[in-house]
This record gives structure tokens, sequence and C-alpha cells, in this order.
């Protein structure tokens, strides 16, 4: 790590101060005023060109350096609301918000890559670009960008995300190539019946017996229909029905999520969640309302492009501190909606093991600042370069 400390020492005391300014003024998903106005100074003091968008609080920086490739680095702005205890170092100010998901790390990354490539200009050539993304952990304000044209004019070959995991040592990779989160649906199913009274019920249809055989009729859809080496969960969160105890429910209300990896398998299980539903539900003298709301897509790091980024991290901070996870989660990213046409790589760096994501004693180990810097900075530099 020597040639990169040496690169950074000049950068990283303002990385620190910026991560612990972030840390003490968080704001909340579609509040981030004073967060986009401190990037857009930053980034503005560097010579940056600045954009904003319409409809979100996002950024995009965009530094041009003759003909070449163009590379994003996407940082994620919003806070979570959590009370965090006083007397944690650079505790936040603001009462019941705080970081516990570690963006304002994530954001100071990123600032410190566009001081240090800035100013060396001299080292590389092409376009970077850099994305604050608002609303991470809500609506996902990614979706608004894309949509506004930030990953075109010019066009990004390759975006480079990033995230803090508490679980390992400070300055550790944890990442694969291949799909590393799933996608979401939500799921609304209003199954519905025929209400009378409940001495009678050959009167009516019962919607709560209807819904008790959706629910298993979902379960073994996907212990069936589905390969157990393809990811795949249907959850029923929430059941709603019935007024009383003497009277057959006339409608029940459920709500549920779907996770999936392959796009494929997403939309087989869409169609085979509606004929199910409805297929239960009129065999048995009812009928069911479908709807899915489609949420986050999955995040898949490009095999190339991930080969290219962990040989880098091996280098800048040895092989014992590169961990190969065995599996995708079927947790969601937004970073997915940076993904939708163009290649990318994301990956966790250790934040420092002993706290928990979106818990009050979240705490980020500054130790993992510098070869997170350092590892931007090195990935630009190389995909910067043609393939």
């Amino acid at each position: 790590m020597t040639y990169w400390q040496e690169q950074l020492a000049d950068v990283m005391p303002r990385v620190t101060e910026l991560r612990r300014w972030l840390h003490q003024h968080p704001e909340l998903s579609g509040s981030e005023v004073e967060t986009k106005q401190l990037i857009i100074r930053e980034l503005s003091a560097l010579g940056i060109e600045v954009h904003t968008f319409e409809d979100c609080h996002g950024v995009m920086g965009i530094l041009r350096n003759g003909e070449g490739r163009c590379v994003a680095i996407r940082a994620d702005m919003d806070a979570l609301p959590v009370t965090e205890p006083g007397e944690m170092p650079y505790a936040s100010t603001v009462e019941g918000v705080m970081h516990a998901c570690g963006h304002d790390a994530h954001m100071a990354l990123a600032l410190g890559s566009a001081m240090w490539l800035s100013q060396h200009k001299d080292q590389w050539q092409g376009t970077v670009k850099w994305l604050f993304e608002p609303a991470e952990e809500t609506f996902g304000g990614g979706k608004l960008m894309v949509e506004q044209g930030c990953l075109e004019n010019p066009k990004v070959d390759c975006v480079i995300g990033q995230h803090m995991n508490p679980r390992y040592e400070a300055g550790t990779l944890f990442a694969k190539p291949g799909f590393v989160s799933g996608s979401s649906d939500e799921l609304r199913l209003t199954i519905r019946g025929q209400t009378c009274h409940g001495a009678y019920p050959e009167a009516g249809v019962d919607a709560i017996v209807i819904a008790g055989q959706v629910v298993s009729a979902l379960q073994s859809l996907v212990a069936r229909t589905i390969s157990p080496f393809d990811p795949t969960v249907v959850t029923i969160g929430t059941i709603q029905g019935g007024t009383a105890n003497n009277i057959i429910c006339g409608e029940v209300k459920m709500v549920g999520t779907m996770r999936t990896l392959a796009a494929q398998t997403r939309e087989k299980l869409k169609e085979r969640i509606v004929s199910v539903a409805q297929g239960v539900a009129r065999g048995m003298g009812g009928d069911a309302e479908v709807t899915i709301t489609p949420g986050y897509g999955a995040v898949y790091n490009h095999d190339g492009y991930y080969a290219r980024v962990e040989a880098l991290a091996k280098q800048l901070v040895g092989e014992e501190k590169i961990v190969r996870r065995d599996a995708p989660s079927l947790g969601v990213e937004s970073f997915c909606y940076f993904l939708k046409d163009t290649p990318g790589v994301y990956y966790d760096i250790g934040s420092g093991v002993g706290t928990a994501l979106h818990t009050a004693t979240f705490c980020v180990d500054e130790a993992c600042l510098m070869p997170g810097v350092a590892l931007q900075c090195a990935s630009v530099l190389d995909l910067l370069k043609e393939e």
C-alpha cells in the first residue's frame, strides 16, 4: 500500500474531515439538501463539471480529459431514521437521524477519488463521472438519475459501486463475480369470497380459508416449479381479513415480496403467482386479484471487469484481505438501476467488526477510508484503458 499511501497523503485529511462532517449532518431520503450543496461545492472547487436532477437531490460530477472511455463511480447520500448515542465520536447532531449504513463514508470515498483524479490528469485519459444518488434507502434516486441521462453524453462504459461491511476488518474486500444481490417485487393479493353468518357457512364463501390455501400453494410453487439451484423466495408478510368471530369473511388482503436472481425466473414466477392464486380461489368458489409492483433489479458483477478490480485489490490490500462471497444475497440494492444497460462492479469494503448496519451502534473504522479511495482511483485508471 506504500505507493497509494504516498499518493493520497495530501488527500486523506480532507476525506476524513468530509466523512465526519457528513456523519454529523445526516439527512433522510428525499431531504438531502445540505448534503447536495456540500457535494456541489466540493466538486466545483476541483474544477469538475456539476449537474443536478429534477425531482431528486442527485448530483453528477463530470471530469473530461480528452478522448477515450468513460468510467463512473456511484455513492449513495441518504441517512436512516435511527437515533445515535451522543457519546459516539462525531455523532449525528440531528435528532433521530443517523448515517447507520455508511453512506457518509461512501460519499467521502467518492470525493476523495475526485480530488486525486482531478489533480493527476497526466495519468489517465477519457472521462470520469461521479454519481451521488439520493434516497437509496427508499425509492432509489438512481432510477430518476438514469432516466435523466446520467449514463449518457458520454456513455458510461463501466460503473463502480461500493458499500461498507461491518463484518470484516477495515480495508477487506468482500465481493464475487456474477450475481451479487437479487431483485424484488411487491405482491398484493385480494382474495374475495362471500360473507354470511358464521353459523351457516354453506351460504357463503370463506375468503380466509381460500387465503390459507393460496399461501400454501404459493410456497409449493417455489418448491416445485423453480430449480433448487435458482435462489427464489416468495414471502407473504401480512394478512388482513374478517370482522367478527361469527361472520364468514368475504375479503382478505395479503401483502408479500418476491425475490429472484435470474430475469427469466422473475418473469415466469410473476405469471405463475397470478395463475395459481386465481386458480385456487376460483376453484373454491371465490376469486383473486393480484397486483405485482416491480422493485429493485438484481445486481450483477461483470466477470471481466470484476476480475480486474479484484486483481487491483489484491495488490492494494493483500490477498489475505480478499474474501469471496459464497453466494449472492436476496437483499436488494438500488445500484441495479445503473446496471440496467451498463456493465459494472459492486463490492463491499470492510469497515471494522463489532457493529451492525442500520443500528445505532454502527460506526466506521476510518482505517478503511484510504484503501477505499485507493481502490477507486486504481480501478478508474485501469478501467479507462481499452479492454
